[in-house]
């Protein structure tokens, strides 16, 4: 049995906008072998779906928080993340997820499974160097 958790059904949705939310949690961060998303907190992924005839725009963001040490001092803290993007989706003869802005599905699928674009807005929320706030490096002006 496939897990629902990450679908969303669109086909039974009325046109116009649609408000959701998504729990993930370290179920879902377990299920991808990157180490950097060890530590981070249960959080909820906000999607605003605006619903029209033959396309569908998809909002994502989340804010949330992530146990990590400071690259400087190696001090234990917890870091704010948070991440945002738009994405629109089309119909079309085949499946095409080439352009990271436009989602192509086939005609007649009827749900789209958000865990992939859950990962990336995650993800690509984590920054390369992590700095425990008080310990920032000032540079020479």
């Amino acid at each position: 049995m496939r897990n629902r958790e990450n679908i969303l059904e669109f086909s039974g949705l009325a046109l116009g906008e649609h408000h959701l939310e998504y729990k993930v949690n370290e179920t879902f961060f377990s299920s991808f072998d990157l180490i950097e998303l060890q530590g981070i907190h249960p959080t909820t992924v906000y999607v605003i779906l605006k619903k029209a005839n033959h396309m569908m725009e998809l909002a994502l963001s989340f804010k949330g928080k992530k146990d990590t040490v400071c690259d400087l001092t190696n001090d234990p803290f917890t870091l704010d993340i948070s991440n945002s993007f738009s994405l629109i989706v089309k119909f079309g003869d085949e499946f095409n997820d080439e352009d990271p802005e436009i989602l192509v599905l086939s005609q007649g699928e009827y749900e789209i499974n958000l865990k992939q674009l859950f990962f990336e807005l995650i993800a690509l929320s984590i920054p390369i160097q992590k700095i425990k706030p008080g310990n920032e490096i000032i540079k020479d002006q």
